[in-house]
């Protein structure tokens, strides 16, 4: 017999029989090759089986296909992040998430039943994941999640009926020690009880970033100035806001206002086409159009009331295109009518498009006197100087005379001796007044005595206005 088989007599027979790591007929054995057994050596048929001794082979899987050569199954191809693409998915001002890439499953998740694990036959493992917006995980569906890292030891349906999980790493009690999917394979019986395994396409998140407010795909808006500076049909009343600014403390405090993001703020917007004939709009009517009061669509019923930023109020009216600005339906108030676009949030504040912009009413002018003619003021300025002069030279002179004087509004008093008294309306010589006519109505001489012919009786004192004691 070989020097590799055991040799056996009964009798006079003699039987050669090789080892159980040789083959042959027991005269000439040979070691035994496990991958010319016809069964591949227990490879996969995605794998090369490669003798390396005695009755030992090894498993290779071929290019394309990752495992441990018992088990091979195609190779993965390396996850896209969506948010690479371009175009790009999200906004340029948002941060974009590829799910379906960041989650490391690529769309697998693991399902069981209400009860606990095990509790799923094979339709309602399908009306399982059918609810959460998936179908059972194929089997290279579940292999690239495993892949991917995806460890599980619970048994879960698939979408051929088999049941299996991914296995990462060797663990004694998962799956003897194998890494991949440990199947069962399929099963006869649709009605055991396992968890299952489905599979979902995740969307892309697109989640603006801080400062910004929108859905994150076609819009991100920034603050109510951002907004107005990126729109290029908000240009016009844009333009006049920083001109507003740019002129007067008062514009520059309002540009503040619409820039403060602490507080949420409601601003009508003209379009470039409302301004009609080259309008301008003064800082009154800018600051009617901004509100501190948050106004939104939803509650824009007939006849709200907010309060404008210049004090004034704003009503909002659906009477039609053309804002009727000019004839407030109250003092102080304007209507908003015909708003072309509603609810264009902001940051900081909601913007509604108008089709023309409000214009502030008027203000009633105060009625001022008119201004006396230089002539007439320069007469009346002369004649109260000359008042005053005579009434100090009277007095003047009767101090001179050493006689006090007693001013009343019914007589000239002297106090002592009454044969000295001076009355103008008393006979004889008297002395000469200087009078200072009213040049308005003429006279020939600026100044000129009175005439002595006027004298008591010509004023007769009927009402004894004037009394001499």
């Amino acid at each position: 017999c070989s020097e590799h088989a055991n040799c056996s007599q009964v009798g006079t027979v003699v039987t050669c029989t090789c080892l159980p790591d040789y083959e042959g007929d027991g005269w000439s054995c040979r070691a035994r090759n496990p991958c010319t057994d016809g069964h591949r050596g227990g490879c996969s048929e995605h794998a090369d089986c490669l003798s390396t001794g005695l009755n030992t082979r090894r498993c290779e899987c071929h290019a394309g296909y990752v495992g441990d050569g018992l088990q091979c199954l195609e190779e993965l191809e390396p996850p896209v992040d969506r948010c690479l693409g371009r175009p790009p998915p999200c906004h340029s001002d948002a941060v974009c998430t590829d799910l379906h890439f960041q989650e490391k499953r690529a769309g697998v998740f693991h399902l069981q039943a209400t009860s606990g694990p095990y509790g799923l036959n094979f339709s309602e493992a399908e009306a399982a994941c059918k609810a959460q917006g998936a179908v059972l995980a194929s089997f290279p569906q579940l292999s690239a999640a495993q892949q991917l890292g995806f460890h599980l030891c619970l048994m879960g349906w698939l979408a051929n009926g088999s049941a299996a999980h991914p296995v990462v790493f060797p663990v004694a009690d998962c799956g003897n020690g194998r890494v991949g999917i440990v199947s069962l394979g399929a099963r006869k019986n649709l009605s055991e009880r396992w968890d299952a395994y489905c599979f979902r396409v995740q969307d892309v998140a697109c989640r603006c970033r801080d400062g910004f407010v929108g859905d994150g795909i076609s819009t991100c808006n920034g603050k109510l100035l951002d907004v107005l500076a990126a729109t290029a049909n908000f240009s016009t009343f844009y333009g006049m806001l920083l001109g507003y600014a740019n002129a007067t403390q008062r514009g520059l405090d309002f540009l503040d206002f619409l820039d403060d993001e602490l507080t949420y703020k409601t601003l009508f917007v003209p379009v470039n086409e409302g301004f009609v004939d080259n309008m301008t709009l003064s800082g009154p009517d800018l600051e009617l159009h901004a509100s501190n009061a948050t106004l939104l669509s939803a509650n824009a019923s007939q006849g709200k009331l907010l309060p404008a930023h210049s004090g004034l109020s704003l009503i909002i009216s659906d009477a039609g295109p053309d804002n009727s600005s000019w004839a407030p339906v109250a003092p102080g108030t304007v209507v908003v009518s015909h708003v072309i676009v509603w609810d264009i949030v902001a940051f900081n504040g909601i913007i509604h498009a108008l089709a023309s912009p409000l214009l502030a009413p008027p203000q009633p002018q105060a009625v001022l006197a008119p201004k006396a003619p230089p002539v007439a003021a320069g007469v009346g300025a002369v004649l109260a100087a000359g008042a005053l002069l005579g009434l100090v030279a009277g007095a003047l002179y009767l101090r001179a005379q050493g006689k006090p004087t007693g001013f009343g509004f019914s007589a000239f008093q002297a106090e002592e001796d009454a044969a000295d008294d001076f009355s103008p309306w008393q006979e004889g010589t008297n002395p000469t007044l200087v009078s200072v006519p009213n040049p308005v109505f003429g006279s020939d001489t600026f100044c000129e005595p009175f005439h002595d012919s006027l004298l008591e009786e010509d004023f007769p004192d009927t009402q004894r206005i004037l009394t001499v004691k």
